[in-house]
C-alpha cells in the first residue's frame, strides 16, 4: 500500500460548518449554469438526456432533502464502519476518515435545513452492508465505488427540481463534494486517470431507490 499511498491527496478533509453552510455555499449557484460546457453540441445532448431524469419534480425541497438525508447518513455510516473495520492504515486511514466525516457534515446540514423548513427530519434507517463489505480494503473500495456515483446522480437528478435557490446552491456544493469523494476513491483503487468522467450522469429516482434499496433505505 505505501506505493499508492503516497499518491493521496490529504487535502479534502476541510469541514463544513451546518451553521453557515448555505451562507458559505450560495456563490455556488453559478455553477449550474456551467454544467454545460464543453461544446455546443455536447451541451444540448446533455439538456436532453437531463430532461428524462423529472421525477423528482413535485415532491418539494423538504420531501428531497429528507431523501438526500438519508443516502447522507448511509455512506456516512459506511465509512465509519470502514474506520472502525482496522482495514485502513496511515494516509489510507486519513483518507477514509476525511470522506466519513464530510458525509456526516452534510447529513447535519441538511437536518439543519430541514429544521427551518419546519420539517421532520427521518429516522436513521437500519442500515445492512454485503458480508464482507469490510473484510478488507479490497471489498470495501470497490462498495464505496459504487456509492459514490449514486450519491452523485441522485444530487444532479433533484437539482433541477429545488424551488430554493439557497437549497439548490447548498445541493451543488454537496455535489461538488462527492465528485471529489470519487476521484479519491477512484485513487485509492488505482484507476488512472482518477477523474476519469467529462460529464457526471443524472439518476431518476427510481433509478437511486433500487440501488439504495438493499442497504436498508426504503423511502
Amino acid at each position: 500500500m505505501s506505493e499508492v499511498e503516497s499518491r493521496i491527496p490529504l487535502g479534502i478533509d476541510r469541514e463544513v460548518s451546518r451553521r453557515n453552510f448555505l451562507k458559505t455555499a450560495a456563490w455556488t449557484g453559478a455553477a449550474f449554469s456551467a454544467m454545460g460546457i464543453g461544446g455546443f453540441g455536447v451541451a444540448v445532448r446533455r439538456a436532453e438526456a437531463q430532461s428524462e431524469y423529472k421525477t423528482y419534480e413535485g415532491l418539494g425541497d423538504a420531501a428531497i432533502l429528507q431523501f438526500a438525508y438519508q443516502l447522507e447518513l448511509l455512506e456516512g455510516t459506511f465509512y465509519a464502519e470502514g474506520v472502525k473495520a482496522g482495514i485502513f492504515k496511515d494516509a489510507f486511514l486519513e483518507q477514509i476518515v476525511a470522506i466519513r466525516d464530510h458525509e456526516m457534515a452534510h447529513a447535519d446540514a441538511i437536518a439543519t435545513t430541514l429544521g427551518d423548513l419546519g420539517a421532520d427530519v427521518p429516522a436513521t434507517p437500519q442500515f445492512t452492508f454485503p458480508n464482507g463489505a469490510f473484510s478488507d480494503a479490497a471489498a470495501f473500495l470497490q462498495l464505496a465505488a459504487t456509492f459514490e456515483p449514486v450519491g452523485i446522480g441522485a444530487y444532479q437528478g433533484a437539482a433541477p427540481a429545488l424551488e430554493s435557490k439557497d437549497i439548490l446552491a447548498a445541493a451543488i456544493s454537496i455535489h461538488n463534494a462527492e465528485c471529489q469523494h470519487r476521484c479519491a476513491i477512484n485513487i485509492l483503487n488505482l484507476v488512472n486517470p482518477p477523474n476519469n468522467l467529462a460529464f457526471e450522469e443524472a439518476l431518476p429516482l427510481e433509478d437511486v431507490q433500487a440501488a439504495v434499496k438493499p442497504f436498508g433505505i426504503t423511502g
